[in-house]
């Protein structure tokens, strides 16, 4: 394994996520001019530059990728936070101190949020660049009552976005139960899609696809896994079938969003067929291949069956999410333990420290020092590191533009230019971080100059500089979170977690369900996944041609990500029945099962696979309950066989020692 170096990290650092953001960019630029317009005819002159700021924030929030049921109350929430946000920005007009007081809060409370979850973590990042904008804007020539009237507009004009989302609901909701079924698609996504249609009513039909899409999702990339390690005849045999399945999965994907007709698999039956007459049965490896092949034939042909057969009516499904409690969340997490709780005291500290150099040297503007730490310090020392190559890189290059084009154009067309930057950004935002961050550094200097684009250039690059100076100095010493890597040993203290997580969950004739204990063993679990996760992209950022290992890994990361939430929506279910049938059996096999995975992973020996069988009848089980003690049982096949595999390709004997 080669260590990557500079331009090596910069490469996968840069890599995006997702697709630019286009149609959204178009939908927020054409929102902002529309709000400017209905500001000046309002007579509200002095605002206009806040009502498109505040409208390109809203429209971020609104066209956040969630269904409708959970975008009204969290823009509802963007809203408030929004005003409360220019409240405080008008009271810190008065004095630094204040300011300052206000900006130590604001930072705190809203990177807090990530002891939540990731996604409340982000929307708590763009309340605090909402409070940002509010430094930036709020001056003495306008009353409190009119910066909330100018919010109060923007939300309005915004609000507009919710009519096509309010038109287009069912199809949303089918097109990501559709996704499931979509070849491209990773497990990561789906569980994703699954997190955001929680507590959303389904129709029974729907609820079961998208079952069996988790289920396809999972096999399909334990396949490609699989693929990546032969050759020869088994190789295009089996890559045939691969490629015949996937297109019978996406036309399944594109029935469940339109008017759903049959399906054929025969050629999917006649792989499996070939395969089995050329392989030889009694080699293990082979059977696990045929093994898999049969799963995703029987996943497609009861996918198939739900499409064109008469489902059985079932009402509305919802599927199961865990209810914590806000007191469970913040006694779990609101504690130096957690390594947000850290980041957000780090980077209050920071602020603070930075905002103190303005103070004391009156040379700096507060501003832009706040936003090279607000850009760059992370949980760890490691992303911290990670994001000054990714985001000093990119705003060198944007100061460099920058100049050239002050150079190139008057000034008159400079604003049509920031413009257009201010369009790439939002284009670019999320997807492409690096780029969206030197668009957003690129209009800063055409908008807002100080006097000729160069200096003002310059003076920016120092500004954030020192910012990002400040913040790598505290992230490497006030409380560091840093670390050392067993990914194995990680691995095996994953599903450990998710073992006594089941055991304080599944009731037995010694032990009935406890919330508080259940909510105690999810939050130590959740922590182990995120040091997984951490683990997994250290190794992936620091090795050159480790693709093939780390994507086993993150299948390994995904399959016990999915567990936990299986028997987090179990947890659900217990909580709101009145009686269950004994199922203390199904649990002791369970808890067998996962114990040997994690001693199987963490010694590096392999075991004999534990079966986990049926130990009660459909008649006496609840068709909620039947699910996810299925979804269970198959979570936990899946993951023996990604350890198997692990076993089988040396992927479990190596980062045991990483400082």
């Amino acid at each position: 394994m080669e260590n990557k170096g500079f331009v090596g990290r910069l490469k996968i650092l840069s890599k995006p996520t997702g697709k630019p953001l286009w149609s959204q960019a178009v939908k927020s630029i054409i929102l902002m001019i529309l709000a400017a317009l209905v500001a000046k005819s309002l007579g509200f002159d002095e605002g206009i530059k806040a009502v498109m700021f505040i409208t390109l924030i809203a429209t971020i929030i609104i066209d956040l990728p969630l269904p409708l049921r959970k975008i009204i109350p969290m823009a509802f929430v963007g809203f408030i936070m929004t005003f409360l946000a220019f409240i405080s920005s008008s009271l810190a007009l008065s004095s630094l101190p204040v300011f300052l007081f206000f900006t130590v809060i604001w930072a705190f409370l809203s990177l807090s949020m990530y002891i939540f979850s990731e996604s409340v973590g982000l929307f708590g990042f763009i309340i605090f660049c909402g409070y940002f904008l509010s430094v930036a804007l709020v001056n003495r020539d306008a009353s409190t009552l009119d910066w909330g009237l100018y919010i109060i507009l923007a939300y309005l004009v915004s609000s507009i976005l919710f009519i096509p989302k309010i038109w287009g609901q069912k199809k949303d909701i089918l097109n990501r139960i559709a996704s499931s079924f979509v070849p491209e698609t990773s497990l990561e996504r789906v569980l994703s899609i699954r997190e955001t249609l929680s507590g959303i009513p389904i129709e029974g039909r729907d609820y079961e696809l998208f079952r069996i899409g988790n289920y396809l999702t999972g096999f399909r990339g334990y396949s490609k896994l699989m693929l990546s390690r032969l050759s020869g005849e088994s190789h295009e045999l089996f890559h045939s079938f691969m490629i015949t399945a996937d297109k019978s999965s996406l036309e399944i994907a594109k029935n469940i969003t339109t008017v759903p007709h049959p399906v054929e698999l025969e050629s999917v039956d006649q792989g499996i067929k070939n395969m089995e007459k050329s392989f030889n049965s009694r080699d293990p490896n082979t059977k696990t291949l045929v093994d898999a092949s049969k799963n995703i034939q029987t996943l497609l042909q009861r996918a198939n069956d739900l499409l064109v057969g008469n489902y059985p009516s079932t009402g509305k499904l919802r599927i199961l999410s865990p209810r914590s409690s806000l007191k469970d969340v913040l006694e779990a997490n609101f504690n130096l333990k957690n390594m947000y709780i850290r980041h957000a005291l780090r980077f209050s500290l920071a602020l603070t420290l930075g905002l103190l150099v303005v103070y004391l040297t009156h040379g700096r503007d507060a501003l832009w020092v706040t936003m090279g730490i607000l850009i760059i310090i992370k949980p760890d020392v490691t992303s911290t590191l990670n994001n000054i190559i990714l985001r000093v890189s990119f705003n060198v290059v944007a100061i460099i533009l920058a100049i050239i084009l002050g150079f190139l154009f008057p000034h008159y067309a400079l604003v049509w230019l920031g413009f257009l930057m201010l369009f790439l950004f939002r284009a670019f935002y999320p997807s492409y971080m690096g780029l969206s961050v030197m668009f957003l550094s690129i209009f800063v200097v055409l908008i807002w100059p100080t006097g000729p684009v160069w200096e003002n250039a310059i003076a920016r690059i120092i500004d954030i500089s020192i910012g990002a100076i400040i913040a790598f100095i505290c992230a490497y010493l006030i409380l560091p979170s840093r670390m050392t890597v067993d990914l194995p040993g990680q691995i095996a203290r994953t599903i450990h977690a998710n073992r006594e997580y089941a055991k304080a969950v599944i009731p037995d004739e010694e032990m009935d369900y406890v919330h508080e204990n259940a909510v105690t063993h999810f939050r130590k679990y959740m922590l182990e996944e995120k040091n997984l996760e951490s683990a997994i992209k250290k190794v992936d950022d620091t090795f050159n041609d480790v693709g093939e290992d780390v994507s086993l890994y993150k299948e390994l990361g995904a399959a016990n990500r999915k567990l936990a939430a299986d028997i987090s929506a179990l947890a659900t279910l217990i909580e709101s029945s009145a009686s269950l049938p004994n199922i203390s059996r199904f649990k002791e096999q369970l808890i067998d099962a996962l114990n040997e995975l994690a001693l199987s992973v963490d010694k590096n020996v392999v075991l004999p696979r534990a079966n986990i069988n049926k130990f009660y009848n459909d008649s006496d089980v609840e068709s909620n309950l039947e699910s996810y003690l299925d979804w269970i049982t198959n979570d936990v096949k899946f993951l023996q066989e990604v350890v198997e595999l692990g076993h089988q390709t040396g992927s479990l004997e190596r980062y045991r020692e990483m400082a």
